[in-house]
């Protein structure tokens, strides 16, 4: 769109980014052909002394932030974090005065101090200087460590406008810290302007509500076949409706088949005669599908996984094979995921158990809060088996029908500009506004410039040695593993070759 309006983009992939493992079908190299001020390229990572200690300090800032009430039933969150900072940090904030909340804040904002003081990587600023942009868009920002921060530090000292385009619904409370001042930061909705500004200090007038672009296409998405025979190719039951579970990602669910078994159970077992035929389409999560590669649903009437590997919906054949997979079931199931949203987007009532294993990534973050209450609440909790089984016996009988919820949940957390206006020229419009305002300067601080980078040198020289050695052991722990692993397969040939001399079958 920004391309069609006259601007020219570049989107440029840091060195070490694994784009191509979720988008196989290179789109980027699509619009390259499709459009002549579309370009694409590579961008190098900070990966100096000063490069490895930013990304500590930025890790460490990151951390603190789950130390603070929000996040008090956050464990796993918390640990997810903690395993990118020092010993001597975990140490410092379990116990003594910055153990405090006091003292946590007055540790954060001398990290940050510490962050600031970062000089500009040469080779980053002269990547900028040759592109010249008048915008500086970044997305995700958020990993850890953030190593896009340091884009941001060389436009700003530029005096070049940055934008942070918010990719998720998660990413502002489940990921790390916005590092940096930006001219714009955009989001889906007012639940998100509420935690850029609260939780990471964006001024109110920097954020715009552009709703979820992303988004947009399902919007007006048609089934590209029939209820019965998407159920043929799929290995389902045409007659009966069947419940669609889209499973989560592996930080939410690392063990999800267990679960996945005990609830096709429960529904096989329950006091409903719906739910002893209704068909199970159980749809694996792109990012989590290994566990399901060995999964026997052999024992499991009308269900089936599929599809097995998984699959991301970014081409126009995988797109209608998920939106049929949403649109053709009686109703969606799932723990925590973004797949609720486009079921909401579709149409389809929706229903989640807090199960006691996932009790860390439901009501442990503040994501999933948002399923149950924004416009009013998306998803149709239980809290036990019993009360899940009544509502999808409910489901079972009623109308296939848009669920009111969904459209009270799309219009609050989706589309909050209205349910019939996309999203895409409301974030076009909002980057070309960004271009308007004048650049706010981030260059460091006389104190910071003159005082506090000769103090950092040699802590920098210190965190490039300890990263070094860090990569050395890790790799030399990949090497072990390997080696066993081969060992294993070698005495696994060997048993195998031994079973069968001892049947008499042939070597």
């Amino acid at each position: 769109m920004l391309c069609e309006r006259g601007h020219r983009v570049h989107v440029a992939f840091l060195n070490d980014d694994r784009h191509w493992l979720v988008d196989t079908t290179n789109i980027a190299q699509q619009l390259c052909g499709e459009y002549p001020l579309f370009s694409r390229g590579t961008a190098p990572v900070r990966d100096d002394a000063w490069g490895v200690l930013g990304r500590e300090l930025r890790s460490t800032l990151d951390y603190l932030r789950y130390l603070t009430p929000l996040y008090r039933n956050a464990p796993k969150l918390r640990a997810r974090a903690a395993k990118d900072v020092s010993p001597a940090v975990l140490q410092m904030t379990q116990r003594g005065p910055f153990a405090s909340r006091a003292g946590l804040a007055v540790l954060a904002a001398w990290y940050r101090l510490l962050e600031r003081s970062i000089p500009v990587s040469d080779e980053i600023d002269a990547f900028v200087a040759e592109h010249e942009p008048d915008l500086l868009l970044l997305s995700p920002l958020i990993e850890p460590g953030s190593p896009q921060r340091e884009y941001v530090r060389a436009a700003r000292a530029r005096r070049i406008r940055t934008v942070l385009c918010v990719g998720s619904w998660d990413n502002l409370t489940n990921k790390g810290l916005i590092h940096g001042r930006f001219d714009l930061v955009t989001v889906w909705n007012d639940h998100m302007k509420k935690e850029a500004v609260e939780l990471h200090g964006i001024r109110a007038d920097r954020v715009a509500v552009t709703g979820a672009q992303q988004f947009d296409h399902w919007f007006t998405w048609q089934p590209s076949t029939s209820r019965e025979a998407f159920c043929e190719r799929v290995g389902l039951d045409a007659t009966e409706p069947y419940l669609l579970y889209l499973c989560s990602s592996k930080f939410v669910a690392p063990d999800e088949t267990r679960f996945v078994r005990q609830w096709i159970r429960e529904l096989r077992e329950s006091s409903s005669s719906r739910l002893h035929s209704v068909g199970v389409l159980v749809r694996p999560h792109p990012q989590n599908e290994e566990q399901w590669s060995q999964f026997d649903a052999s024992d499991l009437a009308n269900c089936a996984i599929y599809p097995r590997a998984g699959a991301i919906p970014i081409d126009t054949a995988s797109k209608a094979d998920y939106f049929d997979s949403i649109y053709h079931s009686a109703a969606v199931v799932g723990i925590n995921t973004t797949a609720e949203i486009e079921s909401a987007i579709v149409g389809r009532h929706v229903y989640t158990l807090l199960a006691a294993e996932f009790h860390e990534t439901q009501v442990g973050t503040v994501h999933f809060h948002y399923l149950r209450e924004a416009g009013g609440g998306l998803v149709h909790v239980a809290r036990n088996f019993r009360e899940h089984l009544l509502q999808l016996d409910a489901a079972l009988h009623a109308s296939v029908e848009d669920d009111p919820r969904c459209r009270r949940f799309v219009e609050a957390f989706i589309r909050p500009q209205g349910i019939a206006a996309p999203s895409t020229p409301r974030l076009a419009d909002a980057i070309e506004t960004a271009a308007t305002r004048p650049a706010i300067d981030g260059r460091p601080s006389w104190l910071a410039a003159r005082m506090l980078q000769p103090l950092l040198r040699r802590r920098a020289a210190r965190a490039e040695r300890d990263a070094a050695l860090k990569l050395a052991a890790k790799a030399a722990e990949r090497k072990v593993k390997s080696e066993l692993a081969k060992q294993q397969k070698k005495r696994q040939k060997k048993e195998r070759k031994r079973g069968r001399a001892e049947a008499g079958e042939p070597a």
